[in-house]
């Protein structure tokens, strides 16, 4: 028996998970029948929230357990998504180095704070982050066809590990595509605090690890790190 391998569309996931995952305001132009509850929800809510990512939340209406594994599968379902559909064993994994790391006596940092750490440290996401470009699956296309430098090495992996003190930079040939997306962006949100951009030359620079607070509101959903740490625990 075959696997039905048919092709999904990336809205139809957002119309599952009742939330505009990218922030795109295409979604808010449908007009078919279908869409018509996702929009209103989406329109009668404010676009940026800020939210308090290292606390989880759990409905008082519904069984506790099953209303704990939704949460929790919804949760993970919003993040895969936002940052560019990991698979699970790669966000297992992500989670088990963030918990043997957290246990260690110099580490100042809980595990939540660690997890989140190793997605936003990622090449393709501070490329995001700085409004180069106007989506993380944007960012990695630019990354795999030699595009993107970091300390002048061109790099070809969108995974790369970014640490303090990193200088990146886009090729030439871009710059008028990337000063189009920054125009587009409008500057919002601001910038994260452990990124330094110099738009003249077209620059990032990785100042410091990252805080959860300062990514705030940088999402137009709530990430509930806490839940998805615990869903791969398991």
């Amino acid at each position: 028996m075959h696997s039905n391998l048919r092709y999904k569309p990336l809205y139809k996931h957002f119309q599952k998970l009742r939330e505009n995952i990218i922030g795109n305001k295409k979604l808010l132009n449908f007009k078919k029948k279908k869409w018509v509850s996702l929009v209103k929800r989406l329109t009668l809510s404010k676009p940026y929230l800020f939210f308090n990512h290292n606390v989880r939340q759990i409905s008082r209406n519904a069984k506790p357990l099953k209303n704990l594994y939704r949460s929790q599968l919804a949760a993970k379902q919003r993040l895969n998504f936002y940052y560019g559909k990991f698979t699970n064993s790669q966000l297992k994994k992500l989670s088990r180095v963030s918990y043997i790391k957290s246990k260690l006596k110099s580490c100042k940092k809980n595990n939540s704070e660690l997890f989140l750490n190793s997605l936003e440290t990622r090449l393709a996401t501070v490329l995001f982050r700085s409004h180069f470009v106007p989506s993380i699956n944007t960012a990695r296309q630019l990354i795999t066809y030699g595009n993107v430098y970091v300390n002048n090495k061109k790099v070809y992996s969108c995974n790369f590990l970014l640490k303090s003190g990193d200088l990146i930079q886009v090729s030439k040939k871009l710059h008028p595509i990337v000063k189009n997306n920054i125009l587009k962006s409008k500057m919002w949100p601001l910038l994260p605090l452990h990124l330094d951009v110099n738009f003249k030359i077209l620059s990032i620079y990785f100042v410091n690890n990252v805080d959860i607070l300062s990514l705030s509101g940088h999402f137009s959903f709530w990430v509930n790190v806490k839940n998805i740490v615990s869903f791969y625990k398991k």
